[in-house]
């Protein structure tokens, strides 16, 4: 076995390791009824629940409906956000100035607003998609504008005394010392925008999607069937965060090497 299948197999069994000591705790709790059991029901109930859910098929609808309208205001926020986030962080004076508006919108809870985007948008996808669009953009812009400020300035300078335009070394030195940070900020918006996605779909409404299941779960005390739609949705972020690492590490794998 070579170091590198050891290496992967050890962090394998560390990460299923965590998992593992929640299903006891869990299993734990459910057994000794420190709980309500009606309430509360085992792992395996709620796996074997989560099973049928997604044999059954109805709920594919729902979650492609979640991933569509998640996806479609995160991308926007990508966008918007490092391109605003680049053009602050270039002129530090504008950064200065924009930093505190940017931090006093960024505060506001996005679910306190939700109001105004229905007035706005309506109650179909474009209010949802507004919304994760909001509470993602300002993550990404403020660490895509950290990053820029903080790139390596004598990388900056050698590149310019040896003759290099200031969109050779924007898109050579700056932007590539920036892109960490960028990243970092898009892994925290890929976690907010499903977040806010679901409680748009619990709180406004909507024929289809996995916060609109499971407040019918909620509403016809089908407990099981609750538990294991928040399970499924735990899975759904943990996935887009594990691939965003994975395609983090390819993208800029001189982090942490340097």
């Amino acid at each position: 076995m070579t170091n590198d299948i050891k290496k992967w197999f050890l962090k394998v069994v560390k990460t299923l390791g965590g998992f593992v000591v929640v299903l006891i705790i869990w299993q734990f709790v459910h057994s000794l009824s420190l709980l309500e059991p009606t309430l509360f029901p085992s792992p395996k109930r709620t796996f074997e629940t989560l099973f049928n859910i997604i044999a059954a098929g109805n709920i594919l609808l729902d979650l492609s409906v979640t991933i569509i309208r998640m996806l479609a205001g995160l991308g926007l926020a990508v966008i918007f956000g490092v391109i605003f986030g680049l053009s602050i962080g270039l002129i530090k004076p504008l950064y200065e100035s924009a930093e505190g508006v940017i931090d006093f919108f960024r505060s506001i809870p996005v679910t306190t607003l939700y109001p105004i985007f229905v007035l706005l948008f309506g109650i179909g996808h474009s209010s949802k998609i507004a919304m994760v669009f909001w509470a993602s953009f300002f993550v990404i812009a403020l660490n895509t504008a950290y990053g820029v400020i903080q790139s390596t300035k004598v990388r900056r300078k050698v590149a310019k005394l040896y003759g290099a335009s200031n969109i050779q070394i924007f898109k050579w030195i700056t932007f590539f010392d920036a892109l960490p940070q960028t990243l970092i900020g898009i892994r925290v918006a890929i976690s907010f925008s499903l977040i806010v996605e679901i409680l748009c779909e619990m709180f406004m409404g909507s024929e289809y999607g996995i916060g609109q299941r499971i407040t019918e779960s909620f509403t016809t005390y089908a407990i099981p069937e609750l538990y294991a739609l928040i399970l499924l949705s735990g899975i759904l972020g943990f996935s887009f965060n594990r691939l965003f690492v994975v395609f983090e590490k390819k993208l800029v794998p001189w982090v942490g090497k340097l």
